[in-house]
């Protein structure tokens, strides 16, 4: 009975897991729901509220500087002032500068008319595509059965209706409201948000004070901290966009000044405030200027020059100022960027392409602070999801070593041969044989590990020795150790095999020779090719357990004919300490990195020297 009884409480407790399991995946997804809902159907409260957040981050600093000299509540003045005046006096001159745009374009109707006639009528690649994109959409758009005529028995189209009079319904006040509503409406929101900005900045430290009483939880140290990281990391970020974008409209309105283009106040003034908006907002400001560059000019010259200097300026910005100045301040990556751009754009419209960069940073903060939402950072973060040694060892088990010797070889150009073995390769041997141990790991894929480690510890050899010899990096070897020979031996596994190979290739990096063989072949290897007695073994053996393990590895060591020679034991990823100085000790120095077997091997073959 006890053991029909077991393997049904076993499967209880599986099926309970599962269902457990399954509510808190429904449950997440519920929640999601609940706040993608939220977000959506309550945008009329809540983005009045972000963009009054955002405004205050941005003019924290200023209220902050000016309330030394004259106090919190004409410091908040001040700069509310000092900020509409500067938003007034952009819209002014934007709206000053398009109307003299609009007033010029019908005398630049004869231009775009010669470019007309010359995609049509002129000769040339572009010329041809034009042509030819022509007739593509006629023959599309052409009805069934007509080849040039109308199709027989097809009737005509019908003649457009004759104007009628307009019929004017409703009441003046009607009249009044459809066309004072698009005007007076965003005004009244403007005039919300200064006021919420207002209040937001004059309540700046008491409302700090209520949302760490809210969130806390007792916990006042941790939120100080996530409130203080998100603050830093909006203002800092909110003041560098500010800097890049006005230099880089003033530059593109410098730019085409100088290009002769009409009206340049417009296109930098339309290139800055559009760089705020992530991806899309660079297209338009490029697009726009160049269209009207098409209609200005009467050759081709200006729109490409137009166009270049554009995309000239938004790869100096985009690629070598931003990272320079706040590359990974934000904490975002990308692809994360890109995403959020398009939902918070689904959720909120223009707002939210506004929005999305610093509201995505808010995200990070908090999935970064909040364990129960560190999924957040995980999946946003600029920050690699997995340590060096683990993206190392998934990409040996999805068969990918290619990506996985690149990883290596990065890793080794910036750091070094020695931390690569130290602190990448050999944690990775450790998870591995911790896999094969739990049997996660069959022996195919062993091999697979171990074939991979010795792959990347020739490429990565090789590419510093490359680099070196360039002069890219000098590099950093031990002084030769004479003649000494070491035999490096793995226990029991092929990834013991793999730390061998490793501890090798750390000797042969310090100038000293060694070679490599398993446990289980010495006796086949020595048969066959009868090597020269080392002058010291190095026996590498992951997770041993204990000091009886290494003492009966050793024990098979001498059974296979080597003795009386100094034996260093590198027992990696494990604690043998609790039994050093019992009867099962083992009589040999232990270490427990790749460096630190160097070191003991060095020693012992420098003693061996003396006492021949």
């Amino acid at each position: 009975m006890p053991a029909v009884l077991k393997p049904l409480s076993s499967s209880s407790a599986e099926s309970t897991r599962s269902a457990a399991s399954i509510q808190s995946v429904a449950a997440a997804l519920l929640a999601a729901a609940v706040v993608v809902g939220f977000l959506y159907f309550g945008r009329d409260v809540l983005i009045p509220v972000a963009l009054t957040a955002l405004i205050s981050f941005a003019l924290g600093p200023l209220v902050s500087v000016l309330r030394r000299f004259v106090g919190l509540k004409a410091a908040v003045a001040l700069s509310v002032l000092v900020a509409v005046l500067v938003v007034g006096g952009l819209t002014f001159l934007l709206a000053w500068q398009l109307t003299d745009l609009a007033a010029n374009l019908p005398k630049y109707r004869s231009n775009l008319h010669q470019k007309i006639e010359e995609l049509r009528g002129g000769g040339g690649v572009l010329a041809d595509a034009v042509g030819g994109v022509r007739e593509l959409i006629g023959e599309l758009t052409r009805p069934q059965g007509a080849a040039g005529t109308a199709a027989p028995g097809a009737s005509a189209p019908p003649p457009p209706p004759a104007p009628a009079a307009a019929v004017m319904d409703g009441t003046a006040l009607d009249i009044v409201a459809s066309f004072l509503l698009p005007v007076v409406v965003p005004l009244l929101l403007m005039g919300l948000i200064i006021v919420l900005v207002v209040f937001m900045l004059l309540e700046r430290e008491p409302l700090r004070d209520r949302l760490i009483h809210l969130i806390s939880r007792g916990d006042i140290s941790r939120t100080t901290e996530a409130i203080n990281d998100a603050v830093s990391r909006l203002s800092r970020f909110l003041a560098m966009q500010v800097l890049i974008n006005i230099s880089y409209g003033t530059t593109i309105a410098i730019g085409l000044w100088l290009m002769g283009m009409p009206n340049p106040l417009v296109w930098g003034l339309l290139g800055g405030v559009l760089r705020f908006v992530p991806y899309a907002g660079a297209v338009i400001g490029a697009l726009v200027p160049t269209l009207v560059a098409f209609a200005v000019s009467p050759g081709w010259t200006l729109p490409l020059m137009t166009l270049g200097l554009i995309v000239l300026c938004e790869v100096v910005a985009g690629q070598v100022v931003e990272p320079l100045l706040y590359g990974s301040s934000t904490g975002i990556s990308p692809l994360a960027v890109l995403i959020s751009t398009i939902t918070w754009a689904a959720l909120w419209g223009p707002v939210g392409l506004l929005l999305a960069m610093p509201l995505t940073v808010c995200l990070v903060v908090i999935g970064r602070h909040v364990p129960q939402l560190a999924f957040l950072d995980i999946l946003l973060a600029d920050e690699p999801a997995l340590p060096v040694e683990a993206q190392i060892y998934h990409r040996l088990l999805a068969h990918s070593p290619f990506d996985a010797i690149e990883i290596a070889v990065e890793y080794a150009r910036e750091s070094g041969s020695p931390a690569l073995f130290d602190k990448v390769l050999l944690p990775l041997l450790v998870l591995a044989e911790t896999d094969r141990r739990r049997g996660a790991l069959d022996s195919e894929r062993q091999s697979l590990v171990a074939e991979g480690i010795e792959e990347i510890v020739d490429t990565a050899r090789d590419e510093l020795d490359t680099a070196a010899s360039d002069g890219e990096e000098a590099a950093v070897v031990s002084p030769p150790a004479s003649n000494a020979q070491v035999l490096c031996i793995g226990g029991r596994s092929d990834l013991d095999r793999a730390a061998a190979v490793l501890t090798a290739a750390a000797l042969i990096h310090r100038n000293i020779p060694a070679r490599v063989h398993a446990l289980r072949e010495l006796a086949v290897a020595a048969a066959q090719d009868p090597a020269p007695q080392p002058s010291v073994v190095a026996f590498c053996v992951l997770l041993p357990g204990s000091a009886t393990v290494i003492n009966h590895l050793l024990r098979r060591l001498r059974l296979h004919g080597v003795r009386d020679v100094p034996v260093v034991i590198g027992a990696f990823g494990a604690e043998i300490g609790q039994a050093a100085g019992g009867p099962a000790s083992p009589p040999y120095p232990i270490a427990r990195t790749v460096s630190d077997v160097c070191d003991l091997v060095a020693n012992a073959a420098e003693r061996r020297e003396k006492a021949a």
